[in-house]
């Protein structure tokens, strides 16, 4: 630590002890050099030269005269802190009721913020878990490359040192005990390099291993190497069935390091994405990369890397006609990976964090108000610190230190409560945030909460400390100081407070309203499937024994055997969940409609279903017939659309019979009408989709969803569970969950930030009520003798009643229309979060009113009954 110097010169009379005893010590060895025969001028100087060197000496002394000084000073400071603080801390002792309520409003305050800012922390400031995560880009499209593709695009990127393509596959690991189904990370080799990760035993993937004979090797994950091999290390080398993507069994030539997720998504093993040499990007089937992500050379730049990537989604699109769709490739871009994952998560939850950032402030308007009542009670003690010789200064000091008190107390309580409140709404399962699987607080959370705790500390404790300065000691020793009289213009800045915090609550109130207003109306909004009462399982059975004809009676086999269950209603299946991420879309060329001109066919989502389908799904059947057993590969083909294709198509005709190409080629007969679902969420209008049998592309069902309707459905787990172990015991249930989860998930992010608004609307509700009532009782008991004088004059109670009454209701009602200004000004930021209503929808703006109103009139009405029932005879007498 570097010590302060002190200036040459300055009064000081450790530095003047200094220079007089140099002075003395100088002029005694003078005065003998004298006296043994020298001059007085030789003396002066031998006397200096014995010395040494005389200015450095007297720097290094007076040098550590300051450091002592400074010690003597910190000391001192720290004493006397201490001393306020024990002092702060016993005078709250004697007003627990004070003190819990204070501590417990910051308390809430800093613990809705820390645990807000722990999700953003989590979300959107944390790096991604790899090395120079800065580096990595995630690449257009971003869903649905072919492998030649993926690689092409990649190669072309001159801006990048490594690239990969990422898909996840189903598979399922047999002969390790009983079947468990996994899921596969299917990467390039480069993979390693661009995400920066190194198996923890054996090695990576080789170029030699890209090729489809040569591909069946896998690295296990580090979780699934312990739970399933015991953590063997003599594991590698050994071959397992890792049914699926081409191989019987693979060869286990790696384990990866603990906890390395791909791209923020689980996976339990890693293979290698294979392509036959020679196919090309016309020839390549695969569409099944998902990710394109790679890493910045040095020197590149993201802006790079997105200028390159959209002149080659240019020259792709002049290169291979009728494969790209223009409007895609008009969105090719390059952006980072981190921004890429959190995606508009970011925005939403900065917004997040200024509303709860109100709701603190609130907190601090609630705590000064407190505190300004109670250093108003407490003149009289401020007056006898004064006259017993006490500065301002130390004045301020004090009420400062009780106020360190409680922001102390109230940020220690803060943390603990903004734990139990992430683990109390299990934000990391329940928000639809990316990025949540850790919440844990880190030097940055801490961080945040100290600067919050100091923060609270200025805000509310400030204005108390110098109020408790501020008055005059002789009158208030006297007690000239109190009164009615002074009621009215002593009162200004609790007024300010009330009205500030009505402002913010209204504020938050009208925010709250709008998105429960919002997520009101997006549940009323019909799903066009009905899912209550339905359970689902999925099942990927591995390729290599089911194919063709035999995967088809499989899947009746299992369709059977699940509707034998008792209570069970009706079953059916589909490739892909509704409401989920998965898609299967292509194009398609209508009868009546010409194939474009230098343009892509039109798209549509493609749903591969049972017979039962529809009747388990609950999804109605508009038109025409569904499909039935009779629908086999070696029959027409058919197909159901939905009314939206259909409308589009063919507008008022009868679209029965009429026939659609898929991709452009195959003929399939329209055999009837479906009503529209909101596949990809509630908030969004249902796109063209078009429904085939699975016996008619058994081929490309290479998972399938069963739906199980009934009374009793959602308890036939295990029993489900033991039917599909019946028929093969190695296909295991990839997933079981209710058919509501899935459309609960589809809603999952604006369900969280209705909950977390909605908590700070009724927070704000909560502490803005206080408010109220805290400063109309500390104005109306300031009042009192003023309100018995009226009393025993003969005014009329109701009319005390009133009076008083209005001592709150006027600051508030200013606070309320300030906060509809404030939030008409800022409804535009809501927009992003709303559906079905305007960001300035007036009966929200109306109720929200019209509840904080009702809060602070029952909140200034408490004391003014109270002031209204008052003996005025004893509150004279008291005066």
């Amino acid at each position: 630590m570097k010590w302060p110097r002190r200036a040459r010169g300055r009064d000081d009379d450790g530095l003047r002890e200094i220079d007089e005893e140099l002075r003395l010590h100088i002029e005694g060895r003078t005065d003998e050099l004298i006296a043994a025969g020298h001059t007085p001028e030789d003396a002066r100087r031998r006397a200096l030269d014995a010395f040494g060197d005389f200015d450095t000496v007297r720097g290094e002394m007076r040098e550590i005269e300051a450091r002592v000084a400074w010690r003597r000073r910190a000391g001192a400071v720290l004493a006397e802190s201490w001393r306020d603080v024990r002092l702060g801390a016993r005078r709250l002792r004697r007003s627990p009721g004070h003190s819990i309520v204070a501590t417990l409003t910051l308390a809430l305050g800093i613990g809705a913020s820390v645990a807000m800012f722990t999700v953003l922390n989590a979300v959107v400031l944390r790096p991604l878990p790899y090395p120079d995560s800065d580096r990595l880009v995630r690449v257009w499209p971003g869903t649905f490359y072919n492998i030649a593709m993926s690689r092409a695009v990649g190669e072309s990127l001159g801006s990048v040192t490594s690239y990969t393509g990422i898909a996840y596959w189903d598979m399922t690991l047999e002969g390790a005990g009983d079947a468990t189904a996994l899921t596969a990370a299917v990467v390039d080799v480069g993979y390693f390099d661009t995400f920066g990760v190194q198996p923890l035993l054996g090695r990576r993937f080789t170029i030699e291993e890209t090729e489809p004979a040569t591909s069946g090797v896998v690295l296990l994950s580090h979780e699934l190497w312990r739970s399933r091999f015991g953590g063997d290390p003599d594991i590698i080398g050994q071959r397992f069935r890792f049914n699926g993507n081409g191989h019987e069994s693979r060869e286990i030539i790696g384990v990866m390091p603990p906890g390395h997720q791909t791209q923020g998504q689980r996976a339990d093993v890693w293979i290698p994405l294979h392509l036959s040499a020679g196919l090309d990007i016309a020839a390549d089937r695969s569409w099944g990369v998902e990710k394109l992500v790679a890493r910045l050379g040095p020197g590149a730049t993201v802006e790079q890397a997105d200028g390159e990537t959209r002149t080659i989604a240019a020259r792709l699109l002049d290169g291979y006609p009728g494969i790209f769709d223009p409007e895609g490739i008009a969105t090719a871009s390059a952006v980072s990976l981190r921004s890429a994952v959190v995606g508009d998560a970011a925005g939403t939850l900065w917004l997040l964090l200024a509303g709860v950032g109100l709701v603190l402030l609130i907190a601090c308007g609630n705590l000064a108000n407190l505190l300004l009542a109670r250093a108003t009670g407490q003149r009289r003690e401020a007056a006898v610190h004064v006259a017993l010789g006490a500065s301002r200064g130390r004045l301020v000091r004090q009420q400062l230190a009780e106020s360190a008190v409680i922001a102390a107390a109230g940020g220690a309580l803060g943390i603990v409560l903004a734990s139990s409140m992430l683990a109390v709404v299990r934000v990391a399962e329940t928000s639809g945030l990316p990025r949540m699987t850790d919440l844990g607080f880190d030097a940055r959370v801490f961080g945040f909460a100290a600067a919050v705790t100091v923060g609270t500390l200025l805000l509310f404790g400030l204005a108390p400390a110098l109020r408790a300065a501020a008055g005059d000691p002789h009158a208030d020793l006297h007690g000239t100081g109190r009164g009615g009289s002074r009621g009215r213009g002593a009162h200004r800045l609790n007024r300010a407070l009330v009205a500030a915090e009505l402002a913010m609550a209204m504020t938050l109130a009208t925010a709250a309203g709008l998105v429960l207003s919002s997520f009101a109306t997006l549940r009323a909004v019909d799903p066009g499937l009905n899912t209550e009462n339905v359970l689902t399982l999925r099942l990927t059975p591995p390729p290599d024994r089911y194919a063709g004809d035999r995967l088809v009676a499989y899947y009746n086999d299992i369709e059977q055997q699940l509707a034998a269950l008792p209570g069970v209603d009706a079953v059916g299946g589909i490739h892909s969940l509704p409401f989920s991420a998965d898609l299967t879309v292509f194009t398609y060329l209508a009868e009546g409609h010409a194939p474009p001109v230098d343009a892509h066919l039109p798209l549509g989502s493609l749903r591969m279903i049972t017979p039962g389908y529809l009747r388990a799904a609950g999804q109605p059947l508009i038109a025409g017939r569904t499909f039935t057993s009779a629908d086999r590969e070696d029959t027409q083909l058919g197909m159901l659309v939905n009314e939206r294709m259909a409308r589009e198509l063919w507008p008022g005709e009868d679209p029965i019979g009429r026939e659609i190409r898929i991709g452009g080629r195959t003929p399939y007969r329209v055999v009837g009408v479906v009503g529209d679902v909101r596949q990809y969420g509630l908030d969004r209008e249902p796109d063209p989709e078009m429904y085939v049998s699975v016996a008619q592309w058994a081929g490309r069902a290479r998972s399938m969803v069963f739906l199980l309707r009934g009374p009793r459905a959602l308890a036939l787990g295990q029993a489900a569970r033991a039917t599909v172990a019946a028929i093969d015991r190695n296909v295991p249930i990839v997933e079981l969950r209710a058919f509501d989860e899935a459309l609960g998930d589809s809603i999952a992010g604006r369900r969280f930030i209705v909950l977390v608004i909605a908590s700070f609307g009724a927070l704000a509700l909560l502490l803005g009520a206080a408010g109220v009532y805290g400063v109309t009782s500390h104005m109306v008991s300031a009042r009192m003798p003023d309100f018995g004088i009226r009393l025993a004059l003969g005014a009329r109670r109701h009319e005390v009643m009133r009076d008083a009454l209005s001592t709150g209701l006027w600051p508030s009602l200013l606070g309320l229309a300030v906060g509809v200004v404030a939030s008409v000004a800022l409804a535009d930021t809501m927009r992003g979060l709303l559906f079905g209503i305007p960001p300035r929808h007036v009966p929200t703006y109306l109720a929200a009113a019209a509840v904080l109103l009702a809060a602070a009139t029952a909140a200034s009405w408490i004391p003014a009954w109270r002031a209204a029932r008052t003996d005025p005879l004893s509150v004279l007498r008291t005066e």
